[in-house]
């Protein structure tokens, strides 16, 4: 079976957590199944997906789109237009509209068509779409035109992949009409830490890692920064503007300066190296699907401080961790939980490990695997119910989640 990825959504080097899901899941499908596996992608960025996903045995094409977000169109809009007016309704479908009219390329025929990210129109049927979190519904976090599109998304597909527990949960609440083809299948941490990779904490030390959009709290984190001098913190990560000229020219201010640092979309080496030296992960954000930073601080065995907000709970519980919670807006608190987690830092760590532990053993092959059975329910024409993945069943032990939790 061909099945036909439209990656035109994301942007290698500025997508951040679903640049790296596409990789992984694009890499996985190619080695783990029989599939013929084509991907579009937008022009010049051919030569970095290759980089990203190294298979000779995944057909690629560049397609022209747009209104891209990070054209001069779309940037000149997001300058003058208010938020509101950007995230509206008739913008949006406008903006979808003209997408989908304007696409170069040839289509070609595909046995599944796969949509890694929900917030762009899925077009050509049967579709399978991946929802990742309905941070669009959220009051003050989201905008109707987005909502909108996600919704039409959900309506359209043959079946609907949600990788996390808490918005697999909120999917089939929003729209219950479509649990009947809504799975949950958990992909791997995205960059965890690689085998016999030496770790060497340095005391003092923070890490984010995180795209500078607004939900991901960068400005309370560093308020809370402002509390704590005698501690650095590094957040990598693509520069998503406005807020990154505001972030970094708070970072410049006295009490910041020298010890806080932006330095943009890295490497895996370089993030790599980074969680090697890192004392705690911080993740201050007020909406996740789930971090991929708190499972990767799991898998190196860090200690974690997170903000106290319904996914990133369901991510702990799920994974059966311990972490210090603060209220997402409250940079005292940050910074106390902060002092929390390095002050008792060896059993902060431990129980990070201890949460890898439980998952360990996940790979994108399994998550491919997993996928394939869904597509390959969509092409017998949903026939029974959607295969669900053993992975879930297995960790399905005490609450909705399937959770275990340390005491």
């Amino acid at each position: 079976m061909r099945v036909r990825v439209d990656a035109t959504s994301v942007r290698p080097g500025a997508s951040a957590g679903v640049e790296a899901f596409s990789y992984g899941l694009i890499g996985g499908l190619a080695g783990a199944t029989e599939h013929e596996i084509e991907v579009e992608v937008l022009p010049d960025t051919l030569a970095a997906w290759r980089a990203g996903v190294p298979r000779p045995d995944v057909g690629w094409a560049e397609v022209a789109v747009p209104l891209l977000s990070d054209g001069l169109v779309s940037r000149r809009l997001r300058r003058y237009l208010p938020p509101a007016v950007r995230s509206s309704r008739p913008l949006r479908r406008l903006v979808n509209e003209v997408r989908e009219r304007g696409r170069g390329g040839v289509p070609r025929p595909a046995g599944v068509n796969l949509y890694p990210f929900h917030g762009a129109p899925a077009g050509r049927e049967p579709a399978v779409v991946v929802v990742h979190d309905l941070r669009q519904f959220q009051p003050d976090l989201g905008g109707a035109g987005f909502a909108e599109t996600i919704s039409r998304n959900v309506a359209r597909a043959a079946a609907v992949v949600v990788s996390w527990p808490h918005p697999y949960e909120q999917v089939r609440d929003r729209f219950p009409w479509a649990r009947h083809k809504t799975v949950l299948i958990p992909p791997p941490p995205f960059h965890p830490r690689p085998a016999g990779a030496p770790r060497a904490a340095e005391p003092g030390l923070l890490l984010y890692p995180s795209s500078t959009a607004p939900h991901k709290n960068h400005a309370t984190l560093l308020e809370a920064m402002a509390r704590l001098p005698e501690f650095r913190l590094v957040c990598p990560g693509p520069l998503v503007e406005p807020q990154a000229a505001a972030l970094l020219g708070r970072a410049r201010r006295a009490d910041l300066r020298g010890r806080v640092d932006f330095p943009g979309f890295v490497s895996v080496t370089a993030l790599r190296r980074l969680y090697a030296r890192a004392s705690a992960v911080v993740v201050p954000s007020s909406w996740e699907a789930a971090s991929g930073a708190m499972f990767e601080a799991f898998s190196w065995g860090i200690p974690v401080a997170s903000a106290d907000v319904e996914p990133l709970r369901a991510q702990v519980a799920f994974a059966g961790a311990e972490v210090a919670f603060f209220p997402p807006y409250d940079d005292a608190a940050l910074a106390g939980a902060v002092r929390a987690v390095t002050g008792r830092s060896a059993w902060f760590a431990a129980a990070s490990s201890a949460a890898h532990r439980r998952l360990a053993g996940r790979t994108w092959q399994d998550t491919a695997r997993d996928y394939a059975a869904v597509f390959e329910w969509v092409a017998s024409g949903s026939a029974g119910p959607i295969p669900r993945s053993d992975f879930v069943a297995e960790r399905a032990a005490g609450d909705r989640y399937g959770a275990e939790t340390i005491r």
